[in-house]
């Protein structure tokens, strides 16, 4: 039966995976039904799916858990669009390359099960699951079924984006079931309706645990077909951001009954959360929180993408931010790095998921005119975005001598346990002439930073890899009696 399954999504036009990664899931299937569990590791797949070499090293070469969680994604398609009836689903945990195979009941209208009582009930402990029920069509014109349909849909697939939440989703028949049969902690419901100016679409989030309702949306278009599917896509991307995203409702929830768990005994999701809890507090205590657990949870699942990720974003706080004691020298790489960001927006050009942060590097790299316009774009959007891109306008208005913007932009960077905070205010007065306030504003910078005057030129290089901008910064420090070594 697993092998007929495995046969089934190779062949099937909507599991849209590259050749390897079709290599790769039949490998790992394969080895498991053969019971050679033990040899699926990250090594062995890259030697044996990938062509890596005997001196293969994962901690420099992460092609395995970047194409493990591509293929994850594949397959979370491939069941919410064509594989709902298969009797059989086929995942790969994260945390492991080992696939599981859970016997699917599908769900009918009365609310039976096809093959017993229940539905599918197979997934990751810790890992948070959000059920999306049919949209109801309720404009009272059948014609306009496929928007209901095709908005559930287009926000399943939206969040299978972010790769720490399960994504599970009825067909039209499984309406009205009970979402804790299938053990699902988030439902996801919503509805079309139509009055004089258009189309009205409604979305809720309901957290099962509390039978509370913790999110809502509304979104309007005119009756223009033409605009329907656009904005389908777009509906579908603005609430998976805020649902699903870093900064989203799910984990600003879950990351509260997480607060005090000791890092021993963290799940890997729970340990991703005090990474997100670090990113909105933004404070000393919460970074060693977050790299505690994060620490912990790379020895319990060392297979596990997102932790190595969050970890190397932590490190990088600390580089620019010295939050712990440690000086590292890198060299400046902006060619590189610009065709890094390059690579990130081709891949993902709408996402919301990764605009904010793709036009904060841009910005950073020098690219004045696409950088600002994405940041503008994601912050238009995204309720949810990344504040700290405030500080890659500010550089840009810095750059352009628009002093009073650049204050502006600080107003709302608010970040005021860390020394940039006050720095970018400090500098934004000295150039201005408010030098009273921007005294006040250095008092502030030197509490926080008491070595800056010797340490300052370095940490601003950090971020501001432009000569005329740093020399331009310093001079700012400088109205306001901070001198700069």
């Amino acid at each position: 039966m697993i092998q007929r399954q495995l046969e089934r999504i190779l062949a099937s036009e909507e599991f849209q995976a590259t050749d390897r990664q079709r290599e790769f899931l039949q490998f790992v299937v394969t080895e498991t039904i053969a019971g050679r569990v033990e040899e699926i590791k990250g090594y062995t797949v890259a030697t044996q799916v990938f062509g890596r070499k005997e001196d293969f090293n994962q901690a420099t070469d992460p092609i395995v858990s970047i194409q493990a969680n591509k293929l994850r994604r594949a397959l979370e398609r491939y069941y919410l669009v064509a594989g709902k009836q298969d009797p059989v689903r086929i995942d790969i945990p994260k945390g492991t390359y080992v696939p599981t195979f859970c016997e699917q009941r599908v769900v009918e209208s009365d609310g039976t099960s096809s093959s017993g009582e229940g539905s599918e009930i197979c997934f990751e402990g810790s890992w948070p699951s959000v059920l999306i029920r049919p949209f109801q069509n309720l404009t009272g014109d059948p014609e306009l079924n496929y928007l209901a349909v095709g908005l559930a849909t287009e926000l399943a697939m939206e969040i299978t984006r972010y790769q720490d939440i399960r994504v599970l989703m009825y067909g039209p028949k499984g309406h009205g079931k009970r979402a804790s049969d299938i053990m699902a902690r988030f439902v996801i419901d919503g509805s079309v309706r139509k009055d004089r100016e258009g189309i009205k679409v409604a979305v809720q989030l309901v957290d099962t645990k509390t039978n509370t309702q913790i999110g809502g949306d509304m979104h309007r278009s005119s009756f223009e077909a033409a605009q329907l599917i656009a904005f389908q896509e777009e509906v579908a991307r603005l609430v998976a951001v805020k649902i699903a995203g870093e900064y989203g409702i799910i984990s600003k929830n879950l990351s509260i009954e997480s607060k005090n768990i000791p890092p021993s005994d963290l799940k890997t999701y729970e340990a991703l959360l005090r990474y997100y809890e670090f990113n909105m507090a933004f404070s000393g205590d919460t970074f060693l929180r977050a790299l505690k657990a994060l620490k912990v949870a790379s020895v319990n699942e060392p297979e596990c993408g997102l932790v190595w990720a969050m970890l190397g974003r932590l490190y990088a706080v600390n580089y620019s931010l010295e939050l712990m004691n440690r000086v590292t020298s890198l060299e400046d790489e902006i060619p590189a790095g610009r065709a890094e960001a390059e690579r990130a927006l081709a891949l993902n050009p709408n996402s919301l998921l990764f605009m904010d942060n793709t036009g904060y590097l841009f910005t950073l790299f020098g690219d004045w005119e696409r950088g600002p316009a994405l940041i503008r774009k994601a912050i238009k959007l995204n309720p949810y975005y990344n504040i700290s891109v405030h500080y890659a306008l500010w550089v840009d208005w810095v750059r352009q001598e628009k002093y009073q913007q650049a204050y502006l932009e600080t107003l709302s960077f608010r970040r005021p346990m860390f020394f940039w905070d006050p720095l970018m205010k400090a500098a934004a007065f000295g150039l201005l002439g408010r030098y009273e306030e921007g005294q006040r504003a250095a008092e502030d910078l030197l509490k926080l930073k008491p070595d800056f005057p010797t340490r300052g030129r370095v940490l601003i290089e950090h971020y501001i890899k432009f000569k005329d901008i740093v020399d331009r910064v310093i001079d700012g420090l400088g109205k306001v009696d901070i001198y700069v070594a």
